[in-house]
């Protein structure tokens, strides 16, 4: 299934294009859609509360005229002129140092890692297009249709379960995520294509001559592996080592074709 570009969710929120047919059968990018139509509602509203004074308008003419004929030759006309030019720019600039930060704060992209944690916080509200499933020939119908291959998924048993997946949106591609329950508590897999390092995730260790990394973000806690050409997040309020003990098993099983 090929999704709807940026381009076609821009035209789409600015009235330049119908809502694609596309967006009936699909509700990953019905979730895109309502993500980037609650930005734009939030850009409004952050400048919907900047106004201008009235008399700005007037200040600013009256500031920057030029001086009358008969004071053209003053000094302190000449003075007085020059400052309020400078005060004029200062004024602008000490807008836009409002402004600004405010819009880098609206627009700027959340990091890997709390792209990750936020994925999981989905994953356990079951929100959006979670699809709550426990076989696991069914998750991997569901990837294969969805991603365009299986990732590996952990045998249920050892105390595993799995509880659901979903495909969600992330840092501008797509990423397979399912939900494992364990005896340390719920967890998921996030799979992506991006590596550790350039998510962010720098920290390694190491185990059975593989490399790990590990990183966190507010209560999860997030340990990655590289497998084939995709990594593996294991993402959860778990230790470091019961989330790497997962991806070890998950490294032990056969790849799914």
């Amino acid at each position: 299934m090929n999704h709807l570009t940026d381009e076609q969710f821009e035209e789409m929120l600015g009235g330049g294009a119908a809502a694609s047919e596309h967006l009936a059968d699909c509700a990953l990018c019905r979730g895109r859609l309502a993500e980037k139509q609650a930005m734009a509602n939030r850009l409004k509203e952050a400048f919907s509360g900047i106004h201008a004074p009235a008399s700005l308008a007037e200040r600013i003419r009256r500031e920057t005229s030029v001086a009358l004929p008969g004071e053209a030759g003053s000094a302190r006309s000449r003075f007085r002129a020059h400052w309020r030019g400078w005060a004029a720019a200062v004024s602008a600039i000490a807008a836009l140092l409002v402004v600004v930060p405010i819009l880098m704060y609206l627009t700027t992209p959340p990091s890997a890692v709390a792209a990750l944690a936020d994925i999981h916080r989905h994953n356990m509200s079951e929100s959006g297009a979670f699809v709550s499933e426990a076989d696991p020939a069914k998750l991997a119908a569901y990837f294969k249709e969805h991603l365009g291959f299986n990732p590996r998924l952990p045998e249920p048993n050892h105390g595993l379960a799995l509880r659901g997946c979903c495909v969600r949106h992330f840092q501008g591609d797509i990423a397979g995520s399912y939900v494992v329950a364990t005896p340390a508590g719920i967890m998921s897999v996030v799979v992506v294509r991006r590596t550790p390092e350039s998510m962010g995730i720098t920290e390694q260790l190491h185990r059975n001559d593989r490399v790990y990394w590990k990183g966190s973000f507010a209560r999860s806690r997030m340990v990655c592996v590289r497998i084939g050409d995709y990594t593996y997040c294991a993402v959860g309020e778990i230790s470091h080592e019961y989330l790497t003990d997962l991806l070890t098993r998950l490294l032990a099983e056969t790849p799914q074709e």
